[in-house]
């Protein structure tokens, strides 16, 4: 049996299944592993929790995320050790992601 990891939802960067799906509409390269599935929970606050459906790994402008898939209705969440681990950063004053010269926008909803 595999052993389940219970994690609030910033601990961990994770997208919801229709956007999932949205996005291989867009890069069909794109795949889901399903042998993920099961071994890790998120909850969102004092929610409910929600069992990944299976990893992602997504390629962005400033590296590959492993994003686990839920199947809740969620917006990507980049998880702050992967800005770290890819040394990237926030500029909430411009509402850019900053890695060395790459800037990236984030539409704020």
């Amino acid at each position: 049996m595999l052993e389940e990891e219970v994690l609030c939802a910033a601990n961990v960067s994770t997208v919801g299944k229709e956007q999932y799906l949205a996005l291989i509409q867009e890069d069909p390269t794109v795949t889901i592993d399903t042998s993920t599935a099961g071994k890790t929970s998120i909850k969102f606050g004092k929610g409910s929790v929600t069992v990944s459906i299976g990893t992602a790994q997504i390629p962005i402008e400033i590296g590959k995320i492993d994003f686990k898939v839920l199947d809740a209705p969620t917006p990507f969440l980049l998880y702050l050790a992967d800005m770290d681990r890819l040394k990237v950063y926030f500029n909430n004053t411009t509402d850019k992601l900053v890695q060395g010269n790459v800037r990236i926008p984030v539409i704020r909803k």
